[in-house]
């Protein structure tokens, strides 16, 4: 049995440690072409990216084990008639993920970013009686969108801070249906927003959620309300955010995913979008980090190597992915 392995040698060896004999490791680095290069006379591909050819070439490969959550960079359409190929992802990163967005909702209600400016000036204007008053959490609605592993997760910490929880998941189902007051599927969400003081985006990109969040599901919301996203950018309308939070439309946003990316992951001289985010104050910007924390990265790849071994041995692996829902 062969695994490749997109990513350092330092996790490639973790893999390797965890498969033992059962498996070789062949390690490649994450571009398309090196992937394709050393790719094709493998089993297993450990990557959160695979080139469309050597899914549709190689009859070899069986698993496909991303590191992360989201999906979007495999080809599904490439999977027509590949039964026996099976694509899993990794929901390691949910609770930090839901910490993070809980913390994005924070900085945005309690003007965390501004205030922080300021005084760094010696500007007191925020100070105590100043303009925008904070946002009270307790006593709120918040809406979420995707209750599954990371959903559920935010449901569950904002519980604790006394908010009531509505929830929309395309089906209309989910297996964490207790932790909502109310649940309905997102083509039935419009009641929901309009009651909405916050409004948390945690679901997958998918042909039908992008661009869900556009000029009219904005123009639902409250005026005072708060919109999280640490899903994926491209499910909300750029534009339509940028001009609802220039005009004040909705109070704020908290945004740690983007519609454009670097090419080189870090890079610089890369801005995230076409629109001036930058100078508003009402948005709370972070770089796609909600799932990095002190023990996440290493978690990634035990897990990915501990899910492809549980495939070797001929356990059923975990998160197996359906390719007609695209998660």
């Amino acid at each position: 049995m062969k695994v490749l392995v997109a990513s350092s040698h330092e996790y490639a060896k973790l893999i390797q440690d965890i498969l033992g004999d059962s498996a070789e490791v062949i390690v490649t680095d994450t571009s398309p072409d090196s992937i394709l290069e050393k790719g094709r006379d493998v089993d297993i591909i450990a990557s959160n990216r695979v080139p469309s050819e050597l899914i549709e070439s190689s009859s070899r490969l069986k698993m496909i084990q991303t590191f992360s959550a989201g999906v979007e960079n495999i080809d599904f359409s490439a999977l027509q008639g590949r039964d026996d190929l099976i694509i899993c992802n990794s929901h390691i990163n949910a609770t930090e993920v839901a910490e993070y967005a809980i913390t994005l909702l924070f900085a945005v209600a309690k003007n965390i970013i501004p205030n922080d400016r300021e005084i760094r000036k010696g500007d007191w204007k925020f100070a105590f009686g100043g303009p925008n008053p904070n946002i009270e959490i307790r006593n709120k609605t918040c809406l979420i969108l995707g209750l599954g592993s990371i959903g559920s997760e935010i449901a569950k910490r904002l519980r604790g801070f006394d908010v009531r929880i509505y929830a929309a998941t395309r089906s209309g189902n989910s297996n964490h249906a207790d932790l909502a007051e109310k649940l309905v599927m997102i083509d039935d969400v419009r009641p929901l927003v309009e009651k909405a003081d916050f409004v948390i985006l945690s679901l997958p990109h998918t042909p039908e959620s992008e661009g869900l969040v556009d000029e009219k599901f904005i123009s639902w919301m409250r005026p005072n309300s708060i919109l999280v996203n640490v899903s994926r950018g491209p499910i909300i309308k750029e534009e339509a955010l940028f001009n609802a939070l220039r005009n004040n439309k909705i109070r704020g946003a908290g945004i740690d995913v983007w519609w454009r990316y670097p090419k080189k992951w870090r890079g610089k001289g890369s801005p995230p979008t076409d629109m001036p985010f930058q100078d508003l104050d009402n948005l709370v910007a972070s770089p796609h980090r909600a799932g990095y924390s002190e023990n996440t990265e290493h978690e990634y790849f035990q897990f990915a190597g501990e899910n492809i071994l549980r495939y070797i041995r001929g356990e059923t692996p975990f998160n197996v992915i359906d390719p007609m829902r695209g998660y």
